[in-house]
């Protein structure tokens, strides 16, 4: 499939003008991706899979305060809620069904699009088919302690004495990061966690970015702003913890980058085994982490087929 195979609207979704990217397929199901972030627009990494893509339609779209969506609306961050963005997403799915003709709807969740996805599946099971969540959000305090120890244990074996001294600086974290400013703190230990190989790779992001055939100068300001934008997203994400949720009346996947300690694979393993689901299943990528499709398009899209195949 030609990286360039791909259409492009704005429809109105919910008092706001919302960005589609549509990669067309003849089979008849449908993926919606949900993107991370929150506000941080992945439409622009879609054509990198197209090489490996052949198996069913794919949908991205900028949620409400990401991307191009909030290039037309300017929304504000009061607006920007996560009852507003699940209502988003009801109309979405429901246009999306229209314009496919279909019922057979996957919604596919990353990080902060995991909670997104995962919320929506426990309260609206019967819109979709199934849920695949990679780099999906457990407990995020908890998830980055363990990449903190993963991290420390890495450094004091190199005996790399200044980074030792660098993380001793962030105290009791992430716990004590979150009365100082989590996203801040966060950021300056996600830069540590890249230094060692244990987060993605912003550079090669970025000139993924840079590549896209949709990208445009005017997508940099919303990514600058993004933070900003969606802060009232963000005590949801500090807060989000779903050891209790386990029943689900749809099949759940989970695609797990081997090298993921931005939101543990080893934790999303965990409480995978501790779900109820009428089918789940957990694919392992190798060679791969938080972006588990951007480490490895290949083994992150052989994932997805399998679990279609098994629909």
């Amino acid at each position: 499939m030609s990286a360039r195979d791909y259409t492009e609207e704005y429809i109105e979704i919910n008092d706001i003008t919302q960005y589609f990217l549509h990669y067309p397929s003849p089979q008849k199901e449908v993926a919606i991706m949900l993107h991370g972030g929150p506000g941080q627009s992945e439409a622009h990494l879609a054509y990198s899979l197209r090489p490996y893509w052949d198996f069913c339609n794919v949908v991205y779209y900028d949620q409400r305060g990401a991307g191009k969506t909030q290039i037309k609306n300017k929304s504000k961050p009061d607006s920007i809620t996560l009852e507003a963005l699940m209502a988003d997403l009801k109309q979405t799915i429901q246009y999306v069904k229209g314009k496919y003709q279909t019922d057979r709807i996957i919604l596919i969740g990353h990080s902060w699009g995991s909670i997104l996805g995962t919320e929506y599946i426990l309260k609206y099971p019967d819109d979709v088919i199934c849920y695949i969540g990679y780099g999906q959000v457990v407990d995020l305090l908890r998830g980055e302690k363990i990449g903190y120890e993963k991290l420390k244990d890495s450094i004091e074996r190199k005996g790399a004495k200044k980074d030792i001294k660098k993380l001793k600086a962030f105290g009791d974290y992430p716990y004590g990061a979150v009365a100082k400013g989590f996203m801040k703190t966060a950021m300056a230990f996600r830069k540590m966690q890249a230094k060692h190989g244990y987060a993605p790779d912003t550079a090669k992001v970025r000139e993924l970015v840079l590549k896209s055939p949709i990208f445009s100068l005017n997508d940099i300001f919303p990514m600058l702003k993004s933070l900003k934008t969606n802060k009232n997203l963000m005590d949801i994400f500090l807060q989000h913890r779903i050891w209790d949720k386990i029943k689900y009346q749809i099949p759940v996947y989970y695609i797990l980058g081997r090298n993921d300690w931005q939101t543990p694979s080893i934790l999303v393993a965990e409480y995978f085994d501790k779900i109820d689901a009428p089918k789940k299943g957990i694919y392992w990528v190798e060679d791969a982490g938080h972006l588990t499709d951007v480490g490895n398009p290949e083994g992150f899209c052989k994932s997805v087929k399998e679990i279609i195949t098994q629909l």
